[in-house]
């Protein structure tokens, strides 16, 4: 994967049902990372298919610097939960 936050996903029932989706309980970006690892944690294929906005060639990010911490973050504590946890089933 290249982009763990693009701004465009779709997703299989089946992949919901598999990684829990409703026990997910971070937001905004940080939201895509969990969802992104608790996938390949429970060894479904993520397929990336790049798309491109033109209208955000140029601008300014709308991501303020704690949705910037938080999804910076977001890998770390995924990292140590899973040394707590036992593996999703898959």
């Amino acid at each position: 994967m290249k982009d763990a936050t693009a701004g465009f996903k779709a997703w299989r029932a089946e992949t919901l049902r598999a990684i829990e989706v409703s026990s997910i309980r971070s937001n905004g970006y940080a939201f895509q990372v969990e969802m992104n690892y608790r996938t390949v944690r429970a060894g479904i294929r993520i397929v990336e298919t790049p798309i491109r906005f033109e209208e955000r060639n140029e601008g300014s990010s709308k991501m303020t610097l704690g949705v910037q911490i938080e999804s910076a973050l977001m890998p770390w504590r995924l990292l140590l939960g899973h040394r707590r946890r036992p593996a999703l089933p898959g």
